[in-house]
């Protein structure tokens, strides 16, 4: 009897916590269906709280390793949990500051990699280049453990020492860094005038307040310049928001593409105008992000520079306008990440971010651990990126330079040969 009381108990708690999230048109499973799934965990909850020699136990540690366990069971890199602490990590990114050390991680195949050292902090001064992978803070090693857990790490008491082990794959080397924190004001948007009239615009991260930053330099350029370059390299997305309102600029509600959806064996086409995205849930169901209306628009010749550390968001702005012959893509595939993650907050100020959708670009591609490749393939290292042996860069201008009239129609460009 006290055993069934108590599964009675925990099942009443599930039953709150789930009225208390979100409604989504995509949830099936009944409550009863829940608590029979868990019905074993749930004993086995049971079995270590009243049997295990130590009586003395951490619930709470208990509780979040299990939950990071069912959610690694999923093998999905981007379905995450966020305790109360990391969570607040998580929550001062989209503010823009925080004591760190200055690091873009982005968790891949078990690795958590550097996608780019931010310019002027402790990483950056250090050496810390683009592809290292951390596999140890303060000793422990972080190999297969959650980003969200390693960022928490990192992060810290401004002034306060962490060491940082990496592994450089490009020369199989092992470092170790001793790095004082530092308050670290994340940067979005750099913008500068270069020869012959080209204006230069280097992009960070998607944030909530990045489309305001980002038209402020559109604004500030367009009277100066014949034509801008948008670096988006080692840019590893955001906010989705951010990202459908910045394309924006360059794409219309009456823009129009022949779209593909594949699916299986069967494929459909139809004609999309003024969608920025769709998103696909997993009952196949297309949701299109339209067009922002009432906004800045640039109406100047476009370059967008990628390379394979421009993810997510980053994907989702370059494919539109690649899709739409907005701009011309230069640099190297991207990433590959074409799935939307929700934050679905929890009751003791925990979190946890799962993946509930994929997007697809307007014309129906899927780059899902694809990527984008640009029209015009210029190989860097990333760590080359803003250096003055940036190729990259420099194609882009040599581009621009020519075809200032042309990029205009940009069917007239013959960019392959």
């Amino acid at each position: 009897m006290r055993f069934k009381k108590r599964i009675l108990i925990l099942a009443f708690i599930a039953l709150i916590v789930v009225f208390l999230i979100p409604k989504l048109n995509i949830a099936k499973d009944s409550i009863d269906d829940i608590i029979t799934s868990i019905r074993v965990f749930i004993e086995t909850v049971y079995y270590v709280r009243n049997a295990y020699i130590e009586k003395n136990l951490d619930n709470k540690k208990l509780e979040y390793e299990a939950i990071r366990g069912y959610l690694k069971a999923l093998d999905d890199p981007y379905t995450e949990f966020f305790d109360p602490k990391a969570f607040k990590t998580f929550t001062e990114d989209m503010q823009g500051s925080f004591g760190g050390v200055g690091m873009r991680l982005e968790s891949k195949d078990g690795k958590i990699l550097v996608v780019s050292p931010i310019e002027g902090t402790p990483a950056f001064k250090a050496g810390i280049k683009p592809g290292d992978q951390i596999v140890e803070v303060d000793g422990q090693s972080v190999v297969d453990k959650p980003l969200d857990l390693v960022v928490s790490m990192i992060r810290g008491e401004i002034g306060k020492e962490v060491k940082i082990k990496i592994y450089r794959e490009s020369e199989k080397k092992y470092y170790e860094f001793v790095l004082k924190r530092a308050l670290i004001e994340v940067p979005v948007v750099e913008y500068k005038v270069l020869d012959n009239n080209i204006g230069y615009i280097r992009f960070y991260e998607f944030t909530q307040n990045s489309p305001q930053k980002l038209s402020d330099a559109f604004r500030a350029l367009e009277k100066k310049v014949n034509g801008v370059i948008l670096d988006l390299r080692n840019n590893p997305g955001g906010d989705l928001k951010a990202a459908v309102t910045i394309a924006s600029f360059f794409i219309s509600e009456n823009d129009q593409v022949k779209t593909i959806i594949k699916d299986n064996n069967t494929s459909r086409t139809f004609d999309t105008k003024g969608i920025i995205v769709y998103r696909q849930d997993r009952d196949k169901r297309l949701y299109g992000e339209k067009v922002v209306k009432g906004i800045y628009k640039w109406n100047k010749p476009l370059i967008v520079l990628v390379n394979r550390y421009s993810a997510s968001a980053s994907e989702i702005l370059s494919g539109a306008i690649n899709d739409y012959n907005k701009g011309i893509l230069v640099g190297e595939k991207t990433f590959g990440k074409g799935v939307v993650q929700t934050i679905f907050t929890l009751s003791d100020g925990s979190a946890v971010k799962i993946t509930t959708e994929k997007y697809l670009l307007p014309s129906g591609r899927d780059i899902n651990k694809e990527g984008i490749v640009p029209e015009v393939l210029v190989e860097m290292a990333p760590e080359n990126v803003g250096k003055d042996n940036d190729v990259q860069l420099n194609r882009a201008i040599e581009i621009l330079k020519k075809n200032v009239s042309l990029l205009r129609d940009k069917t007239k460009v013959v960019l392959r040969k």
